[in-house]
This record gives structure tokens, sequence and C-alpha cells, in this order.
């Protein structure tokens, strides 16, 4: 290993490219950690005035030699510094676009020099060859092409590109340009040729590199992959589509990926789980795993982003499930999606698992019960399934932590559903209203929830006041109007959907029920006969909601014999050994 600290022309000035590995992230840097870089620049050009010798050091970059190097380009793999590298040659190309303007030698001499070798062809042709997602944008600029897509590489050309052109004329762009490629300095480290990239990639990571768990994922499969046509080919196939279909939601993907066959494990440990999984494997099974991964991939995309699930009896239910951050539930709704793909269990048997699962999860919630066992509930429930009766099993698994209806009812009557906020309290409001089965679909989308007795908000707390309710409101509550608003207000019995809700707001109960009656709801129509509206009424209407509630969200029917053959065979489950770092 030689380790040298060198001004950055030293590294960019050879006939030379570096190549980001393809198992590393694409350009990452946000708007921060440029804006500093540039400030940084700003007071070395400042300094320089006054010390020539300045300085600013930039941190160190890993390259480890490309075996099949071209007989006139040294290649390199780019391990470590691929995000400050691609910044400065993102710099230098938008100082050369400013000096075409004013000097066109200047600017030959910053591609000729710095961002391209100038002889080669094709893709020889650049010094620097990103990702997979980055090499386009990133040729572009380097090419002065401008119309680039959204990305984070956009933004810093954007933002380079704004500083200098409103700078010019202020500042010394030949000085500048001297000072970049002069003055800032890098401890360049090159690692022997027949080093393995992915292994000091990894070994890079444990020395504090943050890096992400899907990172070292993608390192560690891409590494039992050891082939460079092989690893290409897969990138494209399948972990490039992956990749872009999650974004962001790629850890959390692994991760519950990783739950799915039943021990759970921290996030954090998640690279870990799945690195003991592929240890002993070899180069085919490690592709097969990948094509796997991808595969469960489009699953959890349908999970997360429902409204692309083509069945709709499936997407109806899983928009349900979203609203209720069901998320815990994922890992097992993975293996049944792929059994469901396989034909293994059918639509209306999926649909019923959903169902069951909403139904306890609003029941629970009601019911104040704790959430905290529901990841190890829902993880090891899949492997105890029996297919050929996967309901009933299923509901032996689950029925023993299911609020009975008793308890239900008094939740839903206790429960102040408002405080979880619109869409919650809007989601149990538009059930009940779908289970009067209207002959014409009522679209409750748009609606808002209604306090039927007003909130009364203080406009200087912004929270409820019973002291600010109108007073025919107080008359009608009665002395004990304080206590009915606090204890009364944000339950069920007092909430409706509307369209009128702003326009409602404090008005008396006679002024509202006219609204009301206007409305094509049931939940509305239930006003008609109501001539004030008090403790008792709000109790009255409560009751009602309730017992529809109950049917909306039932307790599962199990055959008694059924369910005592089940517990009868329940056996603890085995845990799964997890391999070490």
């Amino acid at each position: 290993m030689d380790a040298k600290a060198v001004p950055l022309n030293k590294i960019l000035d050879t006939n030379m490219q570096m190549i980001i590995p393809i198992f590393q992230r694409e350009y990452s840097w946000e708007k921060d950690p440029v804006k500093v870089l540039w400030e940084d620049i700003l007071k070395l050009y400042n300094n320089i005035r006054n010390n020539e010798d300045a300085t600013h050091f930039l941190g160190p970059i890993v390259r480890v030699e490309v075996s099949k190097s071209s007989v006139d380009t040294k290649k390199g793999f780019l391990i470590d510094g691929q995000q400050r590298i691609t910044t400065l040659m993102i710099l230098l190309s938008c100082l050369r676009n400013e000096f075409k303007k004013v000097d066109k030698e200047i600017s030959e001499k910053i591609d000729a020099g710095y961002l391209i070798n100038r002889l080669e062809k094709e893709e020889n042709r650049y010094k620097l060859i990103p990702s997979e997602g980055d090499r386009e944008s990133f040729k572009k600029i380097i090419d002065g092409e401008t119309n680039l897509k959204e990305s984070k590489m956009k933004d810093t050309f954007d933002f380079f590109t704004k500083k200098i052109e409103s700078m010019n004329g202020n500042i010394d762009l030949e000085k500048l340009r001297g000072l970049i490629i002069n003055n800032i300095i890098i401890v360049n480290i090159d690692v022997e040729k027949g080093e393995n990239p992915y292994l000091i990639f990894e070994s890079l990571n444990a020395k504090g590199t943050p890096l992400s768990q899907a990172d070292l994922v993608r390192n560690y499969i891409f590494m039992k992959v050891n082939n460079e046509e092989i690893e290409k080919k897969l990138y494209k196939e399948y972990w490039r589509p992956m990749d872009l279909l999650l974004g962001k939601e790629l850890e959390n993907f692994f991760w519950r990926y990783s739950l799915k066959d039943g021990s759970f494990v921290k996030m954090e440990r998640t690279y870990a789980n799945l690195k003991s999984e592929l240890e002993n494997n070899t180069q085919k099974s490690a592709e097969s795993e990948l094509k796997k991964l991808c595969l469960y991939s489009e699953y959890y995309k349908n999970l997360i982003n429902p409204e692309i699930e083509k069945v709709s009896d499936i997407k109806k239910r899983l928009i349900r499930h979203n609203i209720w951050e069901i998320r815990t539930a994922y890992p097992l709704l993975l293996n049944l999606y792929k059994d469901y793909s396989d034909l293994k269990i059918t639509l209306d048997e999926l649909c019923k698992i959903l169902d069951i699962i909403e139904s306890f999860v609003i029941r629970r919630f009601f019911c104040k019960d704790p959430t905290n066992k529901y990841n190890t509930l829902f993880i090891s429930i899949y492997s105890k399934l029996n297919k050929a009766d996967i309901i009933n099993s299923f509901i032996s698994l689950i029925i023993d932590e299911f609020p009975t209806d008793e308890k239900f009812i008094r939740g839903l009557k206790e429960y102040p559903i408002y405080k979880s906020g619109n869409i919650k309290s809007r989601f149990i409001l538009s059930s009940i209203e779908e289970n009067f089965k209207h002959k014409e679909k009522v679209d409750t989308n748009n609606l808002q929830v209604e306090h039927i007795m007003p909130q009364a908000i203080d406009p200087d707390t912004k929270v409820p006041n019973p002291e600010r309710l109108p007073p025919y409101w107080k008359e009608m509550l009665g002395s004990d109007y304080k206590r009915i608003h606090q204890e009364c207000l944000n339950n069920l019995g007092n909430l409706t959907i509307t369209g009128f809700n702003q326009h409602l707001s404090n008005r008396s109960f006679e002024e509202k029920k006219k609204i009301y009656l206007e409305s094509h709801l049931e939940l509305n129509k239930y006003f008609k006969n109501i001539e004030k509206w008090n403790e008792e009424e709000i109790n009255k209407r409560a009751n009602e909601i309730t017992k529809l509630a109950v049917s909306i969200w039932p307790f599962p029917f199990i055959d008694e014999n059924i369910l005592k053959k089940y517990k009868s065979e329940k056996k603890e489950p085995k845990k799964k050994k997890l391999g070490s770092l």
C-alpha cells in the first residue's frame, strides 16, 4: 500500500481512469457539504493573497489498480473518496464552462488536463466513470452539456454554476483554478494490484466510513460473484431495477426481508443476518439470492405503495393497512405474497388474512393494547401455518391476543380517536359509512371530520377550551359542560364526516342539524329525530356506532374443535442462529 499527500492535479493530470465499483452507492452529497466545500475554497482563495503556501486538506481516497488496464490508460477502482473526487470534477467542469466565455484556451486546458483523456475514445475518454445511475449525468457534465435529469449530481452542478457566474468579475478565475488543482490536498492511497476491492470496501466501513446496511449487503453479494462480466449483468438485471424501484426504502426492505424466515433481528443487524445466510454459498447461490431479492422487492413495493397493485381486492386492503401503518406485518405479507404468486394460496385466503390483521390491529388500538409484541408475533407466524388450512391455522396463532367484542366496545366508546389524527378518525367514520352499502358509491376522501359538539379552539393556546363554547352550547350541555366537553369531545359518538367542516364550526346544534340532513351520508341522517345534543345523546350515538364497528372489524370465527386441535399441536419456534461480523 502506497500513501502520499498530493495536490489534486497529481491525481487528475495523468492518462488514467478511476472507476467507481458497481457495489458503491451513487453520488449522494446534499447541498450542505457542497456549500461547505465552496466556502472552504473561498477562504483558501482569500488566504493565498497573503500566504502562497496555504492549502486545504480534503481527506483520503483509496484506489486499486485494475489488472486489465488498457495499454495507454491506467485504470483503477476508486474504493473510497468518490464523493469528494466527483464533486471536485463537477466544480472544474463548471469553471471550464465559465472560461469558455472568456478564455477558450484555459477551458481546453481544464478539459485536457483534469477531465478527459484527450487521445482516448468512447468511455476511455473520461477520467472518472461513476456508478450506473450517475453515469449519464456525469458524462454530460464533462462533455459540457446542461440538460441534466433531476439528481443530486445536477443539484451540485447547478450550485457551482450559479456561484461562479455570480462572482465572475469579483474573483480571479485563473487564481481560483490554480488553487483548486494545486492547493487542495488529498491523501492518495494506492493498494496493490490484485487486492479484492469488496473486502477493502468492507474494511473501510468497519473503520468508521458511514455505509448503510443496503451498501453492505450489495457489497457482500457482489463479492461472492467474483466475475466482472457476470457482475455487470446481474447489476443491470437485478440490483439496479431493485434500487430504482425502492430508492430510500431499500434498507427497510432488506431488514424486513431478513425477518421473513421467523427470527427478529434489529435493523442494524440486517447485514450480519443476511451475510450469515450467504457465508458458505457459491457464486451460483449468491446470484440466486440476488434474483430472489429482486422478486421480493416487487412484493414490498406493493406493500408500501398499494396504488400500483393490480388486483383491486388486494389493493384496497393494503391501502387500509397503510393508513394504520401496519408495517410490522410486512415480513409475513412478503411470504404470503410469494405463496399467492406461486398459487399456493388463493386470492380469497390472502384477503381474509389481510382483513383479520386489520381487525386485530384496530381492536388493539382502541383497547390501548401494547404494540411492542407485533414484530415477534407477525414474523413467527408464517413458519407455523398449515397451508392446507391456512385461515384456521392463522386464527389459532393470533386469537389469544385478539381483543374480545366486550373489550373492543368499551374501547370504542372511551377512546379519544380524534387525538390520533384526522386520517385515522376519517378512516373509521368512512368505514362505518361504507358499511351501509349505498347503491351509489359515496366518495368520502374529500370529506373532513366534524365535531358535533364543537372544539371551541382557544385562539391563543390553539387547543379546545370549554370556556370558549358559545352560551347556547353551554346551556344545552348543562352545568357540567366542562367535564362533558373534556371527556366526550374527541370520541366517536361526537364525530361525523362532512364537506362543510369550516362552515359549521361553533354553530348551534339546530343550525348544524339542518346542514347534516342535507347530506347523503347515513351517518348524518342519524340526526333527523335528535332534538338536542348532550352527554346522553353522545353516548347513545356511540352505542350505535360501536355495534356497526364490531361487525366491520369482527372477532375471527374458528370452530372450537379445530382450535383445540391446533392448540394441542402448538410448538415453540426454533431459534435461528445469527452469524457474526
